[in-house]
């Protein structure tokens, strides 16, 4: 199918353009901006008059619900969420229930966003065993099933001997890994960024020195 997309503002970083453009594409492939190439013979026009026209957004962190907490929400609607805000790539953290530390829960996720074939899922596979901070994770077979880096989430690490070899693990074999910089004991009871406003709103506050 060949679309139009028309008035709209485009955006496009890798390209430098900031700029209204009328935007041509054949068959998912962008073949044109600004002017129409030669023997383009338009099967759809969409208006995006006052919208913005620019690459699928990446949200690096969503919680997609699943495993556990399909109470909360599923895949499929966490995704549509994402799509409908132009967000066409999601990486998810590892603290589901279970936690994301096993391949074969990796593997089921990564399965379960090609079926529904909505936005890109990354997921983030556990730092450690459970994210209880006490045992390495086999970052080895994540990186196999699929994951794209470590992370603890929002739970610590406080044995620094642990963090240290996860670290180094990390560094020998070229991992990513994802951190919250955010001391465990100072800020971890509070809700909101210490100040005047969660004073006035009556909540617990997260000192900056956390």
């Amino acid at each position: 199918m060949k679309l139009h997309i028309q008035h709209g503002h485009l955006i496009d970083p890798a390209n430098g353009i900031d700029a209204p453009h009328d935007v041509y594409i054949d068959s998912g492939i962008i073949v044109g901006i600004g002017t129409k190439p030669d023997g383009f013979e338009v099967s759809r026009v969409f208006d995006a008059a006052g919208l913005i026209v620019a690459p699928g957004l990446v949200d690096l962190s969503v919680r997609l619900r699943e495993p556990g907490y399909e109470y909360k929400a599923t895949l499929e609607s966490e995704m549509q969420a994402a799509l409908q805000g132009g967000v066409t790539s999601l990486v998810c953290p590892p603290d589901t229930d279970p936690v994301l530390d096993e391949p074969g829960l990796v593997e089921m996720l990564k399965h379960r966003a090609r079926i529904l074939n909505q936005s890109h899922v990354y997921p983030l596979g556990a730092l450690t065993r459970g994210l209880k901070g006490e045992a390495l994770s086999e970052m080895y077979e994540l990186t196999e099933a699929g994951c794209i880096g470590f992370s603890q989430a929002d739970e610590p690490v406080l044995d620094t001997n642990v963090l240290l070899r996860a670290l180094q693990y990390a560094q020998t074999f070229g991992y990513t890994v994802w951190l919250r910089p955010q001391h465990p004991h100072i800020g971890v009871t509070g809700i909101a960024h210490s100040g005047p406003i969660a004073s006035r709103l009556g909540l617990s506050g997260v000192p900056v020195m956390a």
